[in-house]
């Protein structure tokens, strides 16, 4: 827990020195109208690193009666959080998405995506955009509703970042959590309107 804390820290500094802009305090994109004229089949799929977001994946999953899909890179990233900054860094600025552990075999009959991970480095990790981009499955027509966990900065930033990278889906507002805090999920679920149960 308190390597957990020092490497928030250290990167929180990181980019501190770098600028002072800390990212959005609005909403980003404008939600899209969902038709509520039928129920739907819901996947959860989530990158989690320390847990914050799998606690949010659980929470969605729990009120949504959604299944559970944990992104996972094929090659872990290195357990020192040093070393996992510093290769997430590397990722993202090569702009290599990394090949994934597994695959969803019945992907098509899901018709509302819930897609959350945690901000890595002012956006969404490298994974959770080869799920979205480079895993072969087709998000077209599909409902993508974008998550994230942050500690301090670029939350809007990161829900943008899965909405450019699905255009073709409908996307209604995000759901961002501090630290992993599920406080407000339910409403959330109400408030977006998808008759999920």
């Amino acid at each position: 827990m308190k390597a957990k804390y020092i490497f928030i820290l250290l990167v929180g500094i990181l980019f501190c020195s770098c600028s002072k802009f800390t990212g959005s305090k609005e909403p980003l994109y404008i939600g899209d109208e969902i038709s509520t004229d039928t129920t739907r089949n819901v996947l959860v799929a989530y990158f989690s690193r320390s847990g914050n977001t799998e606690q949010i994946a659980n929470a969605i999953a729990t009120h949504s009666g959604g299944t559970l899909y944990r992104i996972e890179r094929k090659d872990p990233y290195p357990e020192d959080f040093k070393d996992c900054a510093s290769e997430a860094k590397s990722e993202l600025n090569d702009s290599v998405f990394p090949a994934l552990k597994d695959t969803i075999a019945d992907f098509d009959k899901y018709d509302v995506i819930f897609v959350g991970g945690p901000v890595w480095w002012h956006t969404a990790p490298m994974p959770v955009l080869s799920f979205l981009k480079k895993s072969g499955y087709d998000f077209s027509g599909k409902i993508v509703v974008p998550f994230c966990s942050y500690a301090n900065m670029f939350p809007h930033e990161t829900l943008l970042e899965i909405v450019n990278a699905t255009p073709n889906s409908l996307h209604p507002n995000g759901f961002i959590s501090e630290e992993g805090d599920t406080t407000g999920i339910a409403q959330w679920l109400d408030d977006i309107n998808l008759k999920l149960k």
